[in-house]
């Protein structure tokens, strides 16, 4: 008998509690509707924590449900208005790269009324990444007018000379390169000499005599008799001046008008030749 117990007592003892699960059902059944039911009102009282417990825990999950998707709507919102915000910005640098684009283009287009001859608008695409040589290369060439030899100008002043030429590319040595010589004078005195770079990426305006009258301040322009560059037009600004007792010249820094290397748009003006009495 107490092994027949031991070994069905699961299946005794689900048989008992709903044995008596199914009596205390059938007893509810049957007791009248306004009388006392005590065992109900025992159930009813020990359920009552549970039944509170399980309604908390609902609504607190009802609750944190609700805010995960107001915080998982709120994040899809933030997304949108960041890649807005995003396109409004690109939009934005867009216009304000083409409105200093527009400035440069009217400078440009100014000073190609103000030459005579021919002249070519060109981009900078290119530049040397050897230091100690200063070149750059434009995007225009022999299909557009440009020929080696022509003169390269920025509205702010000389940039430097076309050195070599291809089809649709040119190759421009600049006026900050110690092989280059633009053909000068001092505005205010009317002092010649040649301007000329140096290995830093500087310039001085070479063949000043001890006698000739420059100072620091001095603008210098070219000359136009080396029949490259157009008369008039700004190399720089003298900022140094020394003479030396054992030399013939004095020494002269310039510098350049133009900041060669913040110019993307120049001129390729055709040589033009000025005698020396104009």
């Amino acid at each position: 008998m107490h092994s027949f117990l031991h070994r069905y007592r699961v299946a005794l003892s689900c048989g008992f509690f709903l044995t008596v699960s199914l009596l205390l059902a059938t007893a509810n059944t049957r007791t009248p509707y306004n009388s006392i039911d005590p065992v109900g009102v025992l159930l009813l009282e020990a359920m009552h924590p549970l039944q509170l417990g399980v309604t908390v825990l609902s609504q607190g999950v009802e609750r944190l449900w609700t805010r995960y998707l107001a915080l998982l709507s709120l994040e899809q919102e933030n997304l949108a208005l960041r890649k807005k915000l995003d396109e409004l910005e690109s939009v934005s640098r867009r216009v304000v790269e083409l409105d200093l684009a527009n400035r440069r283009l009217e400078k440009l287009l100014a000073l190609r009324d103000s030459l005579e001859g021919r002249a070519v608008a060109a981009r900078i695409v290119g530049r040397s990444s050897i230091s100690w040589v200063h070149t750059v290369v434009l995007d225009k060439g022999e299909r557009h007018g440009v020929a080696k030899g022509m003169a390269v100008l920025a509205p702010e002043g000389v940039v430097g000379q076309v050195v070599s030429v291809s089809a649709h590319a040119a190759r421009v040595l600049l006026i900050s390169d110690p092989n280059s010589g633009v053909d000068a004078l001092v505005q205010r005195t009317r002092v010649r000499g040649i301007v000329t770079g140096t290995l830093d990426g500087g310039c001085v305006l070479k063949y000043i005599q001890r006698g000739d009258e420059v100072e620091v301040g001095d603008t210098v322009i070219t000359s136009g008799l080396d029949g490259v560059f157009p008369k008039g037009q700004p190399i720089g600004t003298v900022t140094w001046v020394e003479t030396k007792d054992s030399r013939m010249f004095q020494d002269v820094e310039v510098k350049l008008s133009a900041e060669l290397t913040k110019v993307e748009e120049v001129l390729v003006v055709a040589p033009t030749v000025v005698r020396a009495g104009e």
